[in-house]
């Protein structure tokens, strides 16, 4: 039997019954090259006063020597490394007898998407469980999931061009995106395309509320908007709290009490994010707001938009991506490919149709 085949047999075993002797523990990530003030990111980190990193460690417990060590991220998710659906991945692929680590970023479990703490945490994460001796020797795997993907995608770029390569043998996204902006315009209105194809679908509009919460302050005429940011944060902390889409009028009762309390000036722009169930925001105003938001991020948050600055990834690429996703369309992944192509040793993708 192939070792590829041999492997995939575990996992599907370990996705139907993890392994019993799967044993999980908490490690704290040491400084490393990705720390702050020394190999960060191209963007300087601002200091502040932090407590240590820390990630969730998965692995089995038979001691069977040296193992290959993956690093996978979370999402933007209230649940961050504990999340059910998280947790039953790195299960089944700890089963397989790899170390997975979760390292946890707690500004994604506030909403936040804070690129520069994230590339620090993620080079904390992959520095440690290479380094670690229970890790086999050779670079580990960086996965990122939706937005994560594309974080991964830039950490080792800009490590890279900084002549300080991470010991990241390959690295794999899913869900990611490929431009902040075609990305946006989805959230808004469910429209995406590749080539002379035109799709449609009803977007959740849990992406578009963390962008708005991330954003909507730093756009020019909209300072005063920071009400309305705070309202789509509480919106889609609920979401994810509940583990429930943010299209099921569920939470139709949510938007009115935070619409109530908004100043009434205010109210409309709220109505665009976060209109009833089942209705899309007027497309005119929808693409004057993503256009706004993405020039706003441009000047503000760069790393929102990362694939545009990556020049080469240094090991092979896998991108993945369900054709159902009613986040990021899958159509972003083609796109990131295409980005990529030439950029890497190595580089594949795939659009799933599995959900």
């Amino acid at each position: 039997m192939t070792t590829p085949l041999r492997h995939t047999l575990r996992f599907a075993a370990g996705w139907i019954r993890p392994a019993s002797d799967l044993r999980t523990r908490t490690l704290t990530l040491g400084p490393g090259r990705g720390a702050a003030g020394t190999a960060a990111t191209s963007y300087p980190v601002p200091a502040a006063d932090r407590g240590p990193a820390t990630g969730l460690l998965l692995e089995r417990g038979d001691g069977d020597g040296p193992r290959p060590g993956w690093v996978v991220l979370h999402g933007i998710t209230r649940p961050g490394p504990r999340h059910p659906a998280l947790l039953h991945f790195a299960g089944a692929l700890a089963s397989t007898g790899v170390r997975v680590l979760i390292p946890e970023i707690p500004e994604w479990r506030r909403m936040d998407l804070a690129p520069l703490r994230a590339q620090e945490i993620i080079g904390l994460a992959v520095d440690r469980l290479a380094s670690d001796p229970e890790t086999a020797p050779g670079g580990v795997v960086l996965l990122g999931f939706s937005f994560g993907s594309a974080q991964a995608l830039y950490h080792l770029s800009d490590r890279a061009a900084r002549g300080e390569p991470a010991p990241v043998r390959g690295v794999a996204g899913w869900g990611g995106y490929a431009d902040l902006g075609r990305t946006v315009h989805f959230q808004f209105t469910g429209e995406h395309g590749w080539g002379d194809e035109r799709y449609r679908v009803t977007p959740d509009p849990y992406g578009r509320w963390v962008v708005g919460a991330n954003i909507l302050p730093l756009v020019p005429g909209l300072t005063g908007s920071r009400p309305v940011a705070e309202a789509l944060r509480r919106l889609a902390i609920r979401s994810s709290d509940l583990q429930m889409a943010g299209s099921s009028p569920s939470f139709d009762s949510v938007k009115m009490q935070l619409r109530v309390g908004l100043p009434r000036p205010l109210r409309p722009l709220f109505d665009l994010f976060a209109p009833r169930a089942g209705r899309i925001p007027p497309r005119d105003e929808a693409a004057e707001m993503t256009r706004r938001l993405v020039e706003a991020a441009e000047i503000h948050v760069p790393l929102l938009d990362p694939l545009p600055l990556i020049a080469d990834v240094p090991v092979p690429v896998r991108l993945l991506h369900a054709r159902s996703d009613q986040l990021i369309p899958f159509t972003e992944t083609l796109a990131a490919a295409r980005m990529l192509e030439g950029r890497t040793p190595g580089l594949e993708s795939r659009i799933l149709g599995l959900f």
